[in-house]
């Protein structure tokens, strides 16, 4: 129960969705309100259901009410009231006073900036990235064209659309003249890996194209890295600083040809048959914190993060993952999460200037209220008046 006098922010964690990664929200963001710093921050946890509708209640702290919906929570919304912005019950209109909204999604519907132009629109502070720089990170190829004219390597690529599957030679012949087989495929609009697929030859494309498009709008190919390694780093805006500030760099280990979703986010196993013991999300994945890399290697990562962070708005604290060739050395940018599984926290807590997991929350809410002010004043300049005033 929250007392009269309790000066804490009023932070609402929204989490699940209607996405292929529902359970992987679910389970970041319990980790991140039980990283909270309960003296500063008063979590109110708010389930998206997979019609995307809102429902809070004090009971969905317990994660064991997922399997995989809650049910039982009253139905809100959120406005801006005389009192600033709230949440407000569907039936009964019951009043939650809110700081600020912090979206713990992953995929799209949560991610892709839609929730976050929604809270834009309403005034209301919300965490990381800004409605515009959350669509274009979701959309890889985009992002991918926004970072190369900041000066960061990519792999070339093709795009594929459901038009493009009624002249598969054409597609084959643009991908054979562009960098040939094998290929990865994968969609353009989610996460994780879900839906990542291997044409080790033309014939496979084919197929492997529609899987994709059964998910997504949208297939992205690109040459398949040999000798392959991956390397994540997370990042944030220091405002006092002025500058970029980086989290420890991960390089996830993987026996399989590409890392999958299950890799990434079961690896651990599960509990005794019938019994609910979820993934600990990305900390279930065998990683080296701060592997042993030559400093050129370091410095390029560094620098990259930098230029690709700062291109996309430089807010919240993002992920980005690179490829590798281990013979050659070369580095290549690969995709960016807004919002990264776990928060990155673990990434956090290794960085060469630690934050733990409630420092990095208490960021990420500080930066959300600096950043969004509500405009009650008439938006048009007076030249530009065309109705009465």
């Amino acid at each position: 129960m929250t007392g009269a006098n309790d000066n804490r922010l009023k932070v609402a964690v929204l989490f699940g969705g209607a996405s292929q990664e529902h359970d992987v929200s679910v389970v970041s963001a319990h980790q991140l309100m039980d990283g909270c710093d309960v003296r500063e921050i008063e979590v109110i946890p708010v389930y998206t259901d997979f019609e995307n509708r809102f429902f809070s209640a004090p009971f969905l702290r317990d994660i064991r009410r997922f399997k995989p919906r809650p049910s039982g929570a009253p139905e809100v919304f959120f406005r801006w009231s005389e009192r600033g912005p709230v949440m407000q019950t569907l039936q009964g209109g019951a009043q939650t006073p809110i700081d600020c909204v912090l979206p713990v999604f992953h995929g799209p519907f949560g991610e892709d900036g839609r929730l976050q132009g929604h809270f834009e629109l309403l005034g209301i502070p919300v965490t990381g990235f800004a409605a515009g720089s959350s669509a274009m990170a979701m959309r890889k190829d985009a992002t991918k064209a926004l970072v190369k004219l900041a000066g960061v390597n990519v792999l070339d690529h093709v795009t594929a659309n459901r038009a493009r599957l009624a002249d598969t030679d054409a597609l084959i012949a643009e991908v054979e003249a562009k960098f040939g087989f094998p290929t990865i495929v994968k969609p353009a609009n989610l996460g994780s890996s879900i839906g990542v697929g291997l044409a080790k030859s033309a014939a496979d494309l084919p197929a492997l194209v529609a899987y994709v498009l059964a998910q997504d709008n949208l297939a992205i190919i690109e040459p398949q890295v040999q000798n392959l390694v991956e390397y994540n780093i997370a990042m944030r805006w220091d405002r006092d600083a002025q500058q970029v500030k980086l989290s420890a760099i991960e390089r996830p280990k993987s026996g399989a040809e590409l890392l999958d979703f299950k890799e990434k986010y079961l690896s651990s196993g599960g509990g005794s048959k019938g019994s609910f013991l979820p993934s600990e999300g990305m900390l279930s994945l065998t990683r080296d914190i701060n592997p042993d890399i030559p400093a050129a290697m370091k410095d390029t990562i560094h620098d990259y993060a930098r230029r690709a962070f700062i291109a996309l708005g430089h807010r919240g604290a993002p992920r980005i993952d690179f490829m590798s060739n281990r013979e050659t050395g070369e580095i290549w940018f690969n995709e960016i999460n807004a919002i990264p599984g776990s928060y990155g926290f673990f990434l956090w807590e290794a960085a060469q200037e630690p934050l733990l997991f409630p420092e990095l929350v208490n960021h990420l809410v500080s930066e959300a209220l600096a950043g969004s002010v509500k405009r009650f004043d008439d938006p048009v300049p007076q030249g530009a008046y065309l109705l009465p005033r």
